[in-house]
């Protein structure tokens, strides 16, 4: 199916990152899969147990959400509050990390309906020591505490393995990379927030030299997604990504679609240059990608 070239792919269980930063180096390499908030069908998104059962799956990367608590530690939470996901309520910001300790996380993406589970929410600390050597790491909802985040990736030994993304200006993100002990990992996120950047993509590349794009867009005809744009990106030496967990940011070429109609889905990003692809299936991306 599809229209690509297969790839050679690491085999599910295999647990050296070698191969992974290998292909992530490679700009122009196989397309890699991220998986967005752990593998939540199968336990509590981000999750210790979602991030296990994502490894299993075949993940190249795993996509999780970081906020900080009241006391300054690091979890793995994508909303601010825990009124969705754990048996409590309240700001994340607002609460000591014992608090959220106490609190139990609910099925996989949560709501009042979903079953308490007993898995607590993780620090990131944690989330890094299972996944060192094994995955790569995406972290989201954290770039207003980078430098903290940074320094634990320090801490672990997983700063060559962990992916930093945000819409901020090239000054602003080179202020944060420049002059690190070890040089961290970069995405710049083109979306509705930002679209102008696509007329800045030579300089947004010479002041960050960001590893890759994550190109999100609501219709296929806009301009962050066309062809001379994602050729630019390339000849920059940049992997594109871009998200198919539901249909408004990749132009409803998504998951749903791929299970349908897979060359207008996952095949679609592919024909396009995409060789990133974030998403809530994983068994079946990767099916797709080893067939």
């Amino acid at each position: 199916m599809g229209n690509h070239t297969a790839m050679p792919r690491k085999q599910p269980f295999d647990s050296s990152l070698t191969e992974i930063l290998s292909s992530f180096w490679d700009h122009n390499g196989r397309v890699m899969m991220t998986v967005h908030r752990g593998n939540w069908k199968q336990a509590p998104e981000n999750s210790l147990a979602a991030i296990q059962y994502s490894i299993v799956a075949g993940a190249d990367m795993i996509e999780i959400d970081v906020q900080q608590t009241l006391d300054g530690v690091l979890i793995l939470m994508h909303d601010e509050t825990v009124d969705r996901m754990t048996n409590g309520t309240g700001d994340i910001g607002q609460m000591t990390f014992r608090q959220l300790r106490e609190l139990r996380l609910r099925q996989y993406q949560g709501g009042a309906n979903q079953p308490l589970t007993n898995y607590s929410i993780p620090t990131l600390e944690e989330i890094l020591i299972l996944t060192k050597n094994k995955v790569m790491i995406n972290l989201d909802k954290c770039w207003d505490y980078r430098e903290q985040v940074y320094e634990v990736l320090l801490r672990t030994g997983t700063v060559s393995q962990a992916l930093f993304k945000s819409t901020a200006s090239p000054e602003e993100v080179h202020s944060f990379l420049n002059n690190k002990i070890e040089p961290p990992l970069y995405m710049q996120i083109i979306d509705d927030s930002n679209s102008e950047m696509v007329n800045e993509i030579d300089y947004i590349c010479a002041m960050v030299h960001p590893q890759a794009f994550e190109i999100c867009f609501e219709h296929e005809e806009e301009e962050r997604i066309s062809i001379e744009v994602l050729e630019r990106i390339k000849q920059n030496g940049c992997r594109i990504w871009t998200n198919t967990m539901w249909d408004s940011i990749c132009g409803g070429h998504s998951d749903i679609i791929s299970r349908v109609d897979v060359s207008e889905g996952w095949g679609w990003h592919i024909r396009r240059g995409v060789n990133m692809i974030q998403t809530d299936d994983p068994e079946g991306l990767y099916t797709y990608l080893n067939e």
